[in-house]
């Protein structure tokens, strides 16, 4: 088998369309390759604009080795451009490498690359990723750079041309991937959140509403229950007002998912919805169900996320309350997989788009979805529950293409991530479910047919259709009964594990404080020639064994949101360090040292998570029935000494630092769009 044949059998891995693409060309027409004496020295001409890929092949390729040395030691990398695919290659074969993202303008440069450079075991081993940049939007970029590891270096983060060619032959092509790039790093890293409290908050609600979700009817009951239908998402935007008469006259011949804040104004028009969604772990969310008449919630199914307020759930008085689980880790860790898992977007929307996909709904309109304030600055329908202008429109300078693409929008940087996360989704499912924006204002939304709404229900709503009530199966007592016993024994776990964790977290920061202390002193006394860099080297290990805790699948399920905010701002701080390159036994020893004292605050923020997560769940346990909490063991924790003081100031410390850390990731990403935008 030739390099090529075995680069695009491997290709076909990861890319499969692009492959067969590349794979169809029998020739490359608009380029010319030149092979000098050396086998590095390739140069490629642009036949169509008279243009060399290279002054000089093997010079260039040394120099921007050279230029880019400190990249080396970065394990997450982003290439725009194969050009003779030489540098790539080096690159690849860096050992701190763990993945290069390769953005190609021309197929024909792939396809010359790939009959001349063996990249089959990066494609295989997932080191090297190919996109062709005419098929690079946001969800493909998000695609990437949500990847947990990987988002842990955004502060490191750039594009690299792998030529001067590509600065000159397409730069509009260059630019518009590169802003695409930014936003959805941008996205990955800011949309991950930066309070635990609201983490806690979430676990805490989701444990309060076990015993109930134990009995409550499965969320796959559901399933498959609308196929083939039309559904009509209706969300608040200022644009729903209008659509409600429309909406009336179809009631009856289409599936209605509302979100929370859509159902009193639903009801205040007579239009009862199939579905509502929640999603909110907030107590307001229930202002939407409090006073809502008893018979108008009646047969609406609400599926309420786990992590649902006990004021919402007590506001569902007498629809159908199904109780389904986020797929975060804390709920799967359960395994009541009856029960989940949708609800992975960042709003009720996203919540109902995902519940379309899951009834497996043939068509899709969406109305109220503005995602972007009115030409007046409202921010939502009137009648909504918390005024028309619930969001200000002063302060958010963020514009996006407007419905009908002429003209942009104002909207919010959140809005723009619910808009993002709904053009995902609407990509992924694009080949089984028609998707239609009949917002008829608002923000456009990629991907989506835009017809008027009444254009969409003379195409796609069947008048002759009578819809049906949902019926749902409540489990049998042998089913609650096993649901419980799973719920006790997972807890028992839980408890049990975060004890032993945090009691070995705690002895090792003790240690490491003490050495810190230790070295502060050595150096006010000028004894730095004292320092036990062994001693050092013995305590970063230890800590590493900790830091493995982050491949631990049971950590990650049990702990992980409850940490990822704060353990994710400092692993961004550790980054740059992380790749620093040592040449010496004195660089060795000082990055030993700046590591070890960034972990001080890094142990203590681990044990302090155990510690809270703990709390909740022992307060939340109180809460329920006495026959489940007579079978829960809590154990006894080894107290240790903390000096308040001491400690918050090291938090005040780290966390400026944190602040720093953030300032200059945003500063990076700016300066990327920056440069675009110049």
């Amino acid at each position: 088998m030739t390099i090529y044949e075995e680069n695009i059998k491997a290709l076909l891995n990861t890319n499969p369309i692009l492959a067969s693409r590349i794979f169809g060309l029998t020739e490359n027409k608009k380029f010319e390759v030149f092979q000098g004496e050396d086998p590095a020295g390739i140069n490629i001409l642009d036949v169509e604009k008279e243009l060399f890929l290279y002054s000089n092949p093997i010079n260039d390729v040394l120099a921007l080795s050279e230029h880019l040395k400190a990249h080396n030691t970065y394990p997450y990398r982003y290439f725009y451009g194969v050009s003779n695919g030489i540098y790539l290659k080096m690159a690849l074969q860096q050992p701190a490498i763990k993945r290069i993202i390769l953005v190609e303008q021309e197929i024909e440069l792939l396809y010359i690359a790939l009959n001349l450079i063996d990249f089959s075991q990066e494609l295989i081993s997932k080191k090297l990723y190919i996109e062709l940049a005419e098929d690079v939007d946001f969800s493909i970029a998000y695609k990437y750079l949500n990847h947990a590891e990987s988002k842990l270096y955004a502060r490191l983060f750039d594009i690299e041309l792998t030529s001067n060619y590509y600065k000159t032959s397409d730069e509009e092509t260059y630019n518009r991937v590169s802003k695409i790039f930014s936003e959805a790093f941008s996205h990955a890293v800011f949309g991950h959140g930066n309070c635990p409290i609201d983490s806690l908050e979430g676990i805490e609600n989701h444990f309060l509403n076990l015993p109930a979700l134990a009995k409550s009817p499965k969320f796959t009951e559901l399933f498959t229950t609308a196929k083939g239908q039309t559904a009509v998402i209706v969300s608040t935007g200022p644009s729903l007002t209008k659509q409600l008469p429309l909406l009336k006259k179809i009631k009856d011949h289409v599936l209605i998912i509302s979100v929370d804040a859509s159902f009193p104004i639903l009801e205040k028009h007579g239009i009862k919805p199939d579905y509502v969604t929640v999603l909110e772990r907030v107590p307001e969310t229930a202002k939407f169900f409090e006073n809502n008449d008893p018979e108008f919630q009646k047969d609406v199914n609400f599926v309420c996320v786990s992590i649902i307020h006990q004021k919402v759930k007590n506001a569902i008085k007498t629809g159908n309350l199904i109780l389904q689980m986020r797929p975060h880790g804390y709920t799967k860790y359960f395994g009541l997989d009856d029960y989940g898992y949708i609800g992975g977007g960042m709003s009720a929307a996203n919540l109902a788009q995902e519940l379309a996909v899951m009834l497996e709904v043939k068509n899709l309109i969406y109305i109220g979805q503005d995602l972007a304030f009115g030409e007046d600055d409202t921010s939502h329908a009137q009648d909504h529950t918390f005024t028309v202008n619930e969001e200000k429109a002063e302060g958010h300078n963020f514009f996006v293409k407007k419905y009908g693409g002429e003209g942009k929008i104002r909207t919010t940087y959140y809005w723009n991530l619910f808009r993002q996360g709904i053009e995902q989704v609407t990509k992924r499912t694009a080949e089984f479910m028609t998707s239609i924006n009949s917002t008829e204002g608002g923000a456009r939304i990629e991907g989506t047919l835009e017809l008027s709404f009444q254009e969409a229900v003379d195409k796609y709503v069947n008048m002759g259709f009578i819809k049906h009530p949902v019926t749902l199966v409540y489990p049998t007592d042998e089913e609650i009964k096993n649901n419980t016993q799973v719920i006790i024994d997972k807890t028992n776990y839980m408890f049990k594990d975060a004890v032993e964790r945090q009691e070995k977290i705690e002895a090792l920061f003790i240690k490491t404080q003490e050495m810190s202390e230790h070295l502060v002193a050595l150096n006010e006394t000028n004894n730095l020639e004292e320092i036990d860099f062994k001693a050092i080297e013995e305590l970063i290990s230890e800590i590493d064994v900790i830091k493995a805790y982050m491949d631990d699948q049971h950590f990650i399920d049990m702990y992980m949101d409850t940490l990822q905010s704060q353990l994710y701002q400092l692993e961004l701080e550790f980054a740059p360090l992380h790749v620093v390159q040592t040449t010496n036994k004195e660089e060795k020893q000082a990055k030993d040292l700046d590591w070890l004292m960034k972990h001080r605050y890094w142990l203590f923020v681990v044990a302090g998570g155990f510690e809270a997560q703990r709390l909740v769940m022992e307060k939340t346990i109180s809460t329920w029935p006495k026959v489940i909490q007579d079978k829960i063991i809590i154990p006894k924790k080894k107290e240790i000494e903390i000096d308040t003081e001491k400690y918050e100031m090291l938090k005040q410390k780290s966390e400026d630092e944190l602040l720093e850390t953030e300032r200059k990731i945003k500063e990076n990403l700016d300066k990327t769009l920056e440069r675009i935008t110049n």
